[in-house]
């Protein structure tokens, strides 16, 4: 069993020890019959890790289809080729880090692990492109979609529900954001989120209460103050 330890790198075992620790976030879709943070079953490990990916997932369709929105036509060519050929890395990639694994129990919460973080060290990567300033080399230029409306938001009617939102799923807080606020509003709350969330495990999430997801957007777009933050920032001021 050691000689199997030692072929884990180092960022898979510090998955396996969050997996045992619960320390992963999970969707309400089973929070209510799944505690995370005590979950000792396999079946609850499983279940966990599972929630994780999916958040991971989630987060990263988000950004993805914001950053789609702007770019021209040719780098968001170049964009959906890079990303088709980054699915399989990643799943290959998981292969080979757990195939030693294949015949355990813990298996499939490896392979869950190992996709959530690579899925969100995807999703950094294009956080990054979101949020370039301007003259940043290692930036895509943004010139199609939505690049220039945003400059816009401060002043249009799509800035001022943010704030009555916060007020209304205070309310429904313990209620999926998907719910309560419905589907458009809840998407939106998650392409905010991952764009200016800081945290390892954000819960930008649907499944997750709008009050949370208005929260960490609050927080992300403090921390970055002034340095170039996008325009839905604005709205969530004071």
């Amino acid at each position: 069993m050691s000689s199997k330890t030692s072929l884990l790198s180092a960022s898979l075992a510090v998955a396996i020890f969050a997996i045992a620790a619960g320390l992963f976030l999970t969707t309400p879709t089973r929070a209510a019959a799944v505690d995370c943070a005590a979950a000792k079953t396999q079946a609850d490990l499983a279940t966990c890790t599972t929630a994780n990916a999916a958040s991971a997932d989630a987060g990263l369709n988000a950004v993805y289809k914001a950053l789609a929105a702007r770019l021209a036509p040719a780098d968001l060519k170049r964009l959906r080729d890079a990303q088709r050929a980054w699915i399989p890395f990643r799943d290959k990639e998981c292969a080979f880090r757990t195939q030693p694994y294949a015949d355990g129990s813990i298996y499939s919460s490896l392979v869950g692990a190992c996709k959530a973080e690579l899925t969100k060290a995807r999703l950094a990567q294009l956080q990054h492109q979101l949020q370039c300033p301007e003259g940043d080399l290692s930036c895509v230029p943004q010139s199609g979609g939505d690049a220039a409306p945003a400059k816009a938001a401060p002043a249009t009617a799509k800035a001022t529900p943010a704030k009555p939102a916060a007020a209304q799923a205070s309310q429904n807080d313990t209620k999926p954001c998907v719910q309560s606020a419905g589907k458009a509003k809840s998407d939106q709350y998650v392409s905010q989120c991952v764009q200016v969330s800081p945290a390892t495990n954000p819960p930008c999430n649907g499944q997750n209460a709008c009050s949370m997801m208005i929260d960490e957007i609050k927080r992300g777009c403090a921390m970055i103050g002034n340095n170039n933050p996008p325009a839905f920032c604005s709205a969530y001021k004071g």
